[in-house]
């Protein structure tokens, strides 16, 4: 009798063992290639991954130039537009100012213009105030018909100086005041122990101003001081009557 571990091995538990071996072979096969092909396909998501950053770093490279391109041709633009702008706003202020300096220099030559005319008309008026004023001195009405041609006169010769007045003539107070050729014409010259010498003292033709000009010069007589002794000249003021009516009649 054979000994049972002596005992060859049943040929099917063989056959099964074998089909289990080569099983256990293919499966270790399959996942030796499964893992080859995962290694294999791993290099190749990452190189597409690459690309595509690559690419899409190449866009926002061409979109940011583009977009830096736009923004140096607005900044450009804006430059060019400011300075038109600065152009044409010098241009004005230099129109402005011409126009202001034309608009200026016509009103005061309209000004100008009428004020020499107003001159002009109220000169011719002075030799009438005259007349009136000399007048005034020299008649003496001695009737109450007198009396009542003179009063019709004087009303006249008042609403006359009104209407003077009011057209800007101003008559210059001179007596008392020193001498100035702007507004006075001495023509005599005498001693006083009123005045200083240089002040005047008497007017003989009354001065006019037409605002701040001079229409008419007041013809005047001029202290020489206190008289220095009985021998000294003759006295011009003998002349003086002649030499206004001269000039009176120059002027008219």
């Amino acid at each position: 009798m054979i000994d049972e571990e002596n005992q060859l091995p049943d040929l099917d538990e063989l056959v099964d063992d074998e089909l289990d071996l080569e099983a256990s072979l293919n499966q270790l096969a399959e996942k030796e290639e499964r893992s080859e092909h995962k290694e294999a396909a791993s290099p190749a998501k990452t190189d597409a991954t690459e690309a595509s950053n690559a690419n899409n770093a190449t866009k926002e490279k061409k979109q940011a130039d583009a977009s830096a391109e736009k923004i140096d041709g607005l900044m450009s633009e804006i430059i060019t537009l400011k300075r038109q702008f600065e152009e044409r706003s010098s241009q004005y202020t230099r129109l402005y100012a011409d126009f202001e300096n034309f608009r200026k220099r016509t009103e005061r030559e309209k000004e100008e213009t009428e004020d020499k005319i107003n001159a002009k008309i109220l000169k011719k008026f002075l030799p009438v105030v005259d007349d009136f004023e000399r007048a005034q001195l020299q008649i003496n009405p001695k009737t109450e018909a007198e009396a009542l041609i003179h009063k019709s006169y004087q009303s006249v010769y008042k609403q006359l100086l009104k209407c003077l007045k009011e057209a800007g003539l101003l008559r210059m107070d001179v007596v008392g005041q020193e001498f100035d050729p702007n507004f006075h014409e001495a023509i005599a010259q005498s001693p006083s122990p009123e005045y200083n010498e240089g002040i005047v003292m008497d007017e003989l033709r009354p001065g006019y101003l037409l605002g701040e000009r001079v229409l008419r010069h007041a013809l005047v007589k001029v202290s020489s001081g206190l008289e220095s002794s009985p021998d000294a000249e003759p006295n011009p003021e003998t002349e003086v009557g002649d030499q206004v009516d001269s000039l009176e009649s120059t002027n008219s």
